[in-house]
């Protein structure tokens, strides 16, 4: 326990590192277009701020393409750059996967795992579906006819369509998935017409749920989310719980002590009020593993989803 001296836990005794050095700034690369990957880097850049953790402000790089692997080749490019990170998922692993790329995310350095995201499908208030049994059934029937918007290929909301096709015996060829990249074009692709539905974090649609232009179908989670109107994918019959996880990558080449110090910081965030409300407001489910844990996550977790890929027939 140390006493601290910033942010919202300053003059008590918490857990921390009295030789933490707070971060300079974070220079983010961003694997995607604007949504869940950015979102997630904003919302961990202001907390650190708030905590006294990140003194200056970040910033950020868009790199989309090829499944997030356009991003990870520009990130691993990087040498020797301590304020340098890359923000990724399961997206990312999947779109390595589905691309046949010969990169490696363990070339990178794995600092933390720090949350857990669920998926809903959606669709215009508009629409004919009322439940997500509707959009399957119709896609059973109506095959490449009915499309469905979402996220990189092989990305986790293109894994989630394909394990509910394999669960409704639906065969993968009938799947007429429609790649974007990012959350924010997915919404604004189905606001615009054109697709039967559309498939991201449920934090991306959750302002356009509330304000009544996107209705829920399905929600990814095993329970229902507290901050996020719809209904689970088990409750309506279909057995599929699966959810997205981000964690943060720096360069390999940073000293010992500059990956330590990533570690301490992430750890002392973790713990702090503006974290817990973090998780809270988005609806993620607060997975944080960071150093070896992170790394033996990952060992464990990118077979697992090469098999997903394989699996679906991606």
């Amino acid at each position: 326990c140390t006493k601290i001296t910033t942010g919202t836990l300053a003059g008590g005794l918490h857990w921390w590192y009295s030789d933490l050095k707070p971060l300079k700034t974070i220079d983010w690369t961003i694997p995607g277009n604007p949504g869940g990957y950015s979102l997630t880097a904003d919302v961990v850049s202001k907390a650190l701020k708030t905590e006294g953790l990140m003194t200056d402000a970040h910033s950020m790089v868009y790199k989309a393409g090829a499944g997030g692997t356009v991003g990870l080749a520009a990130f691993q490019e990087i040498k020797g750059k301590p304020n340098a990170a890359l923000i990724t998922g399961i997206a990312m692993v999947g779109g390595i996967a589905t691309a046949k790329s010969k990169l490696n995310l363990m070339d990178s350095f794995p600092v933390a795992k720090i949350m857990r995201e669920y998926n809903a499908i959606v669709v215009p208030t508009s629409s004919k579906y009322r439940s997500l049994n509707d959009l399957l059934d119709d896609i059973s029937a109506n095959g490449k006819n009915v499309a469905v918007v979402g996220g990189n290929a092989g990305g986790v909301d293109h894994q989630i369509m394909g394990l509910l096709a394999k669960e409704k015996n639906i065969p993968i060829s009938k799947l007429n998935y429609v790649v974007l990249s990012g959350g924010t074009s997915v919404a604004a692709q189905l606001l615009a017409g054109g697709v039967a539905a559309g498939i991201s974090g449920s934090t991306e649609f959750k302002p356009f749920v509330e304000s009544g232009k996107l209705r829920v179908l399905g929600v990814s989670s095993k329970k229902r989310l507290k901050g996020f109107k719809g209904k689970t994918f088990i409750e309506q019959g279909v057995n599929l719980y699966y959810g997205n996880w981000r964690g943060i990558m720096v360069p390999p080449d940073l000293t010992a002590a500059e990956k330590l110090n990533w570690l301490k910081v992430m750890d002392a965030l973790h713990g702090t009020p503006t974290w817990k409300s973090t998780l809270k407001a988005n609806d993620w489910d607060d997975e944080f593993a960071a150093g070896d844990a992170y790394t033996a996550f990952l060992n464990k977790e990118i077979p697992v989803g090469n098999g997903v890929i394989k699996d679906i027939g991606l």
